[in-house]
Parts: C-alpha cells; structure tokens; sequence
C-alpha cells in the first residue's frame, strides 16, 4: 500500500548516505514529511535534494548524535517546523575492528558515544515530545553484531548489544505514552564504504548468510518502514532481523 506514512513527521538520523538515505528517501515517498540529521551536510544536502527532486518535504538539521544540546535541538527543529515528531529512527553508527588489548579508550568512547549513547540521547528528547502530543514510534538500528559475537568487534559488538537492551526497555518504559519502540538488525549491506574494500575481502563475508549476498540498502529500509508504519501498531519491544540468514547458521 502506499502512501503508509501519510501525514507523519520522521527524523532520521545519519541520514546523509547508506541505508539512512535510503530510509529518508523512502519514508519521504510513503508520504512522510522528513528531517535528515546528519553531521556531515554535504552528504545530508543530497539527500534532501533527492527528497525535493522527487517532490516531497525535508529539511536538514547538521548535528552531533554525541552532543545533547544537539540531541534537544534536532526536536525542537522538527516540531519548529512541522508541529510533532511522529518517527525516531536512531540510525548512526561507526565501527573500529580490533579486540579488547589493542582498543584504544579513545577509540572505545568513539564507538559507544557514536552507537549507544548517541540513541540514548535522541530518544531522550524524542520521547519528552511525544508523549506530549499523545505518542510516538523509535526504531533503532542495531546489527547481526548485537546478536551473536564477532571477532575483532569488541566495541562495536558492545554498542549493537546494547542498542537493543536499550531499546527494549525503552519499549516497556513508554508503552503507556503510546510510543512503540524497536529494533531492526541488519545484515552486511552495499554501501558506499564496502565500495572502498576489495572484493576478495568482501567474499567471505558474501557468503556468511543464506543468500550469498549483501542487501542493497533499500531492502532494510523496508524492514524499517514497516515498523514505523501502522502495519506493526501491535509490534513493540522486538527486535527485526534482516541478515539473509547469517544468524541462523
């Protein structure tokens, strides 16, 4: 069905490139009037350009998802320009490949404020809005790493657990302020960062699921979409895995 975001506001968070994009550009064309966040607004520029080239609304908002000052002022735009926050989706991550000895504090403050605490933050004031206007909907990216255990991911495997602990108890928190909140665990995908990696690195990693493939963006953003339509109203607290089978193995 169309049109399954009509009337609803979303902001959604790295939202410059990758599946933050395509989730943009895809909940804008289900009707939905979209902020792209996003630190970088080179890249929040396009997608918002690509919002308007298709005729619906967006607006930008450049902010740090670490920062809570810019957390509270990604709200405030949004219902300063659209009068409700309907749709929270907490996408942002990064990733650094190495074990507990040679992570740096540095590097482990990065991943986690980045991937966890940057969630904790945005649904913070998330949150705070909607229950004023009679509720609301949080969809946080985790990953296949917030499921099982990965080597050399120490702090990414720590955040992505986290995000759907988080979550969960987000979900039983706010059930009574009419807000549902979820988790989609995405799969390896093609993104513009696998671009940059040879192939005979990817192919391992190609053939860990049961498709022997990675997912094109626009495929989770679809798992996304349908947990922040009407479709999932009984659906809260659970956490949507979309790994071409790896988890199964």
């Amino acid at each position: 069905m169309p049109n399954r975001l009509q009337g609803k506001v979303a902001a959604i968070t790295g939202a410059g490139m990758g599946l933050g994009q395509a989730i943009a550009i895809l909940f804008a064309a289900e009707g939905a009037r979209v902020v792209v966040a996003d630190i970088d607004p080179i890249t929040g520029k396009e997608t918002s350009g690509h919002i308007h080239a298709q005729g619906d609304e967006a607006i930008l908002v450049q902010m740090d998802v670490r920062q809570a000052l810019d957390a509270e002022r990604l709200v405030r735009t949004t219902v300063d320009a659209f009068g409700r926050l309907d749709i929270l989706v907490n996408n942002v991550g990064v990733q650094v490949n190495k074990d507990v000895v040679d992570t740096s504090e540095e590097e482990w403050n990065f991943v986690v404020d980045t991937n966890l605490k940057s969630m904790f933050l945005c649904s913070k004031y998330a949150v705070l809005q909607m229950r004023q206007q009679g509720g609301g909907n949080i969809i946080c990216i985790s990953s296949l790493s917030g499921l099982v255990g990965n080597g050399l991911q120490a702090s990414y495997n720590a955040s992505k657990h986290g995000v759907i602990g988080l979550a969960r108890s987000m979900a039983v928190d706010h059930a009574n302020d009419n807000i549902r909140v979820n988790v989609v665990c995405p799969g390896s995908m093609n993104t513009p960062l696998t671009e940059t990696i040879p192939e005979e690195k990817l192919a391992p990693y190609r053939e860990a699921n049961l498709m022997k493939r990675f997912a094109a963006p626009i495929e989770v953003a679809q798992a996304v979409l349908f947990l922040a339509s009407d479709d999932a109203s009984f659906v809260t607290g659970s956490a949507l895995v979309a790994d071409g089978g790896y988890t199964t193995l």
